[in-house]
């Protein structure tokens, strides 16, 4: 059965009216008789006849069904037939890099009459393992395993070959009811070293922390060196004019961080706007008043403006109490939220203040640790990660399938190639016939001219 993926662009076979309109508006040229008794009268104006009779009928079929297929070419025709155990003995799942390992028995299930398919969102259909594509997508396995159910039907047996990287195991694992085989293989590059990150430490040495990972698991190893580099002090500005009490409760949790990171952090406090330094890698601004325009810092986060409103709530994630918070007026890239999903944090506003009366977050340990994530947030890598999965975990639970399928998995083919052939096909055609029309007008008027 035919369907459109873009549907929408039918709507252009409405030009169809175009070519129609142009044919039925008929222009023939009268004809033209010289009498030798009027041979010196003045030359009148031609006229010409016209009707409304449809001429060039096939000439008008051919421009119609350009405008058809290019509607249909742009609407993504594809034909979808149910699938059903007696079209295929089953499906064969493969991913490029997984085949070496599995050569000879996935020969024998397409020799056993079983179908080819791609790891991707599309399961394309493949006539030989030489046209798998490079293994390109990054979607987690479990996500192809829960868009299966909606292609094939339950008792068709699937057969799926794929690496066993950890990484790619992201997400929650559906329950699917399949007659599922999955097969795995290590890939060739299973040894990873790397430098996760270079810092400077307050003793003046360089701490570096270096990655291991193998198939079994990640380690890493901190290692210090006196050699230096590029990596400079971390300078933190914090300003405040009536917030003194503020002030020092983040320099207090500021401190914990460097003392936790060994980092080499210049923490200052700043009661006068003239005494900013002129460039800060951070700076909190703990006042009402507006940020100078001129202020230079790589990252900065003030109190937001406003009457405080009182609050019950919690901080999200945690157990520590809000009282009060400002009103919020920037909802771009929160960070902090409270337990009603209302932002506390957003990239620059702070809409708490850091002060007892407003939250328990400067008394909570956590403070310090939401700060270290907010200014050295981890970095998440998964292309060094080389950890395999248990295949126990790729065993999927007995589940009956519904008496009743809402809905039949069916094979998609594109189209689209067969749309192109046909266009330039028609395309062909209709210059042809055009060409011969003009040609043949051509010489119907020289004829009654010389008549």
């Amino acid at each position: 059965m035919l369907h459109l993926l873009q549907p929408i662009w039918t709507i252009l076979t409405a030009g169809i009216a175009v070519p129609v309109l142009i044919h039925l508006w008929h222009r023939r040229p009268g004809r033209v008789l010289k009498i030798s008794s009027v041979q010196l009268l003045a030359a009148s104006s031609v006229r010409h006849a016209r009707s409304w009779r449809l001429s060039e009928w096939w000439l008008l079929l051919l421009r119609c069904l350009l405008i058809i297929l290019l509607a249909l070419l742009l609407a993504r025709p594809v034909w979808r037939k149910p699938i059903t155990a007696r079209n295929t003995k089953g499906w064969v799942i493969v991913e490029k890099a997984a085949y070496p390992a599995f050569s000879q028995r996935i020969d024998s299930l397409l020799g056993a009459g079983f179908q080819l398919h791609a790891a991707d969102t599309s399961f394309t259909l493949l006539h030989h393992p030489s046209a798998l594509p490079p293994d390109t997508t990054a979607l987690s396995y479990w996500q192809l395993l829960q868009m299966l159910p909606q292609k094939i039907p339950a008792d068709l047996p699937v057969y799926l070959f794929t690496g066993n990287r950890l990484a790619r195991f992201e997400g929650t694992k559906p329950a699917v009811a399949l007659a599922l085989h999955w097969y795995t293989t290590t890939p060739a590059d299973s040894v990873d070293n790397w430098n996760g990150y270079t810092y400077l430490l307050d003793s003046d040495s360089l701490r570096i922390l270096k990655g291991h990972s193998t198939p079994t698991g990640t380690t890493w190893q901190i290692q210090d060196t006196l050699q230096q580099g590029d990596t400079a002090a971390l300078y933190c500005t914090i300003y405040t004019d009536k917030y003194a009490a503020d002030a020092r409760y983040l320099e207090a949790a500021l401190q914990a961080v460097q003392q936790y990171t060994h980092r080499k952090i210049k923490i200052q406090i700043i009661r006068h706007p003239d005494a900013l330094p002129a460039k800060q890698d951070w700076l909190w601004w703990l006042s009402d008043s507006p940020l100078p325009a001129n202020t230079r810092a790589v990252r900065s986060i003030r109190y937001a403006s406003g009457i405080a409103q009182p609050l019950t709530a919690w901080i999200a994630g945690s157990t520590i109490p809000l009282y009060k918070r400002l009103p919020v007026k920037d909802t771009a890239g929160v960070l902090w939220k409270d337990s009603y999903g209302v932002p506390l944090l957003t990239q620059q506003t702070l809409y708490i203040h850091l002060d007892p009366s407003w939250s328990e977050l400067v008394w909570s340990s956590e403070f310090p640790q939401r700060l270290l994530d907010l200014m050295f947030p981890a970095i998440v890598d998964k292309s060094h990660d080389r950890r395999m999965i248990d295949a126990q975990q790729l065993e999927q639970p007995s589940i009956q399938p519904a008496a009743k399928v809402a809905s039949i998995p069916q094979e998609e083919t594109s189209l689209e190639n067969i749309t192109w052939i046909l266009l330039f096909l028609i395309f062909c055609m209709e210059r042809y016939f055009s060409f011969k029309s003009n040609k043949k007008k051509c010489i119907t008027v020289t004829g009654i001219r010389n008549w």
